[in-house]
């Protein structure tokens, strides 16, 4: 329900101005490195930075030196140590003037007023840097005055003015993308994402977040793509898409420890609890909001910290612990009073309209819902999505008038022209190429799907044809063979008179037994007798009697509920399954089990042999199988352990 937010603080961010091209590479580099260090490590930050100060003051070039100074500011803010930020940021404001470096200067200067500000320690902040603002935008110091807008547009949304920070943080947007100012664009959108999620604009809000994690990930601005990610999570939490979401925290929380971003920590954890919550896993959602808490409470960030105590009152409603709820709430009160966050107000109210109601107190129940709908109207009415919307098309608008004022000569668009017609042509010859795979495409589909019903329709009529062959087979053997064969016992039997003539009368029935055991097995007509159940059993006691294989058997006798003609596949299944093994796999056991699950009956075929060789897997046993599994519309799946066993399963519907 409660997000914590987090705004870009563009504040300790570090620029490539093209001022310093003077500088000399092995300094830029130098200074480069120290900027990466202020955002994770301390112990390289001011190695590099001592190295980088006494390199500087070697070549002369000791306008670096304030940059350097800077970057300890930096890693000192994110760290939320601000008395030493200060100190190095003062620092780093003499030695820039001494050193005449503006830039440094002012950037420091606007750092230490907006920490001002956000510690409540001085009332004119605020129009101090407006003050700024308009002196950058004077000067041309492009890189400061999308800093300021930035900072302005954050101080803005904390006092409940988003549509003033949705102005400046467009402005910021299309002046940074028109004069090529690197970085910045990524973090007007990310802010811009952040309003456009708090009003709703899920969708518009992922396409911000997106191309800005793209630009970020371009300039390996890491500290921006934690950022990112989290706002990302954000959206991935509201999308119930949960699995995606934790494997994203999981990086970010282990970016935040190793690099000692409180801010940051936190609100990963917050993000992280809502989404165990979301998932039905409220006591882990409690363990996360609880570390978020104690790394907010050690830092002193007011503004998360009360979201910390309404995310964590919220899930202990779910929890049904409305005492501890309202303990929490009490402890959320003071801090949402001094940040005076309209939306923090609007949670507190409903989450005490929920606890109220739980507990039948509905009159108590009523008047918090009615203040949290008061607050809701106010919210609703100073952040309008569609003002939003517009706002963001004006300035879409006017960026095109600008960009086109800067493409007068007839030379470039000209180029834009051919630029456009050779766009045109490859994307219509990209539709056709496409369209022309879409065709192919289809076309080989169909003629797939009607090769495979054909064949279908081939194995089907086979099977049968064979079944057919196997009846008349069977009633030849019984009926004209086997019937001569008794005709000649008989009467042998007759005119028996010697040893010799009684031998032969023993092999004679001996013959006209297989002949009838053969015709029971190419057409086992005793299955509409006896039933499934019972021919199993016989086959298994054949199988014993004949081998010395160890059989075993488990079947449902609601197997019997079938067709025969299912029946007769199951059967032939078996069939197929113990010639198998007694002819190959070279078993000493197999057992046979069919067990019916709802409407379903599950078939397991298994020995302790050596498994199916390479010539079975491929030969006509098994596809006689697979065929019959499809026509009785169902599936199977084989454990073939090499050396060890064969395991076979058919589910099918009855």
């Amino acid at each position: 329900m409660f997000k914590s937010k987090i705004i870009i603080l563009c504040v300790f961010f570090v620029y490539n101005n093209a001022s310093w091209a003077q500088y000399a590479f092995e300094i830029t580099k130098l200074l480069k490195d120290v900027k990466e260090a202020s955002y994770y490590d301390s112990t390289s930050l001011f190695k590099i930075g001592c190295q980088t100060i006494s390199r500087a003051n070697e070549t002369n070039q000791k306008r670096a030196v304030a940059e350097v100074y800077l970057y300890y500011g930096n890693y000192f803010y994110y760290t939320r140590n601000v008395v030493r930020a200060k100190s190095y940021l003062n620092q780093s404001i003499s030695t820039a003037r001494v050193n005449k470096n503006s830039h440094i200067e002012m950037l420091a200067n606007i750092r230490i007023k907006y920490m001002d500000y956000e510690l409540g320690i001085n009332d004119n902040a605020e129009q101090e840097l407006y003050t700024l603002l308009t002196e950058t935008r004077q000067t041309k110091d492009n890189e400061n005055y999308m800093e300021l807008l930035n900072l302005l547009g954050i101080i803005k949304e904390s006092k409940n003015q988003i549509q003033d920070a949705a102005k400046l943080y467009l402005e910021g947007l299309v002046y940074s993308e028109l004069h090529g100012i690197s970085h910045y664009p990524a973090v007007f959108r990310n802010n811009l994402g952040l309003i456009k999620l708090y009003t709703n604009q899920t969708e518009d809000a992922l396409i911000d977040f997106e191309k800005a994690l793209v630009s970020a990930k371009k300039e390996n601005d890491k500290n921006l793509i934690s950022h990112l990610q989290i706002n990302i999570c954000l959206i991935y939490v509201r999308k119930n898409r949960v699995a995606e979401a934790l494997k994203i925290f999981d990086e970010i929380i282990h970016y935040a420890r190793a690099n000692n971003h409180p801010r940051e920590l936190s609100s990963a954890f917050i993000n992280l609890g809502s989404s165990f919550n979301t998932s039905g896993k409220p006591e882990m959602a409690i363990s996360y909001t609880d570390s978020a808490i104690v790394v907010l409470k050690n830092n002193g960030l007011i503004a998360e910290l009360s979201k910390a105590y309404l995310e964590k009152t919220q899930i202990l409603i779910e929890l049904k612990k409305n005492t501890e709820a309202r303990h929490t709430l009490e402890l959320a009160q003071p801090l949402i009073q001094k940040t005076n966050s309209l939306e923090d107000k609007a949670s507190y109210n409903l989450l005490l309209y929920s606890i109220e109601k739980e507990e039948n107190q509905y009159k108590k129940a009523l008047d918090y819902f009615l203040s949290y709908r008061k607050i809701k109207d106010s919210i609703e009415q100073s952040v309008n999505g569609k003002i939003i919307q517009e706002l963001q098309l004006k300035y879409n608008v006017q960026k095109k008038e600008i960009e086109l004022e800067k493409e007068k000569s007839k030379y470039l668009i000209l180029e834009q022209k051919n630029l456009d017609e050779r766009f045109f042509k490859w994307l219509s010859i990209g539709i056709s190429i496409i369209i022309l795979i879409l065709v192919i495409s289809s076309v080989y589909y169909l003629y797939s799907v009607k090769i495979r019903e054909k064949q279908a329709s081939f194995s089907k009529q086979l099977i049968e044809n064979i079944e057919e062959d196997r009846l008349r087979i069977s009633m030849d053997l019984h009926d004209d063979i086997g019937q001569s064969l008794s005709m000649i016992k008989s009467k042998l039997s007759v005119s028996t008179n010697n040893q010799e003539d009684k031998s032969l009368e023993t092999e004679l029935s001996r013959v006209i037994e297989q002949t009838r055991e053969i015709s029971k097995n190419l057409y086992p007509s005793y299955l509409e007798k006896i039933g499934l159940v019972r021919s199993i059993a016989r086959l298994m006691e054949n199988i014993q009697s004949s081998t010395k294989t160890e059989c075993s058997f488990d079947v449902t006798n609601n197997i019997e509920e079938l067709s025969l003609q299912t029946k007769t596949h199951i059967y032939r299944i078996l069939q197929e399954c113990t010639n198998n093994t007694i002819k190959h796999a070279k078993a000493s056991a197999l057992k046979i089990s069919i067990a019916k699950k709802n409407n379903d009956f599950v078939l397991i075929y298994q020995d302790n042999g050596i498994g199916l060789t390479g010539k079975q897997k491929n030969g006509l046993g098994l596809l006689s199988i697979m065929e019959r599994a499809k026509m009785i519309n169902g599936t199977m799946n084989f454990d073939d352990k090499i050396n060890k066993s064969f395991k076979l399963t058919l589910k099918f519907t009855a």
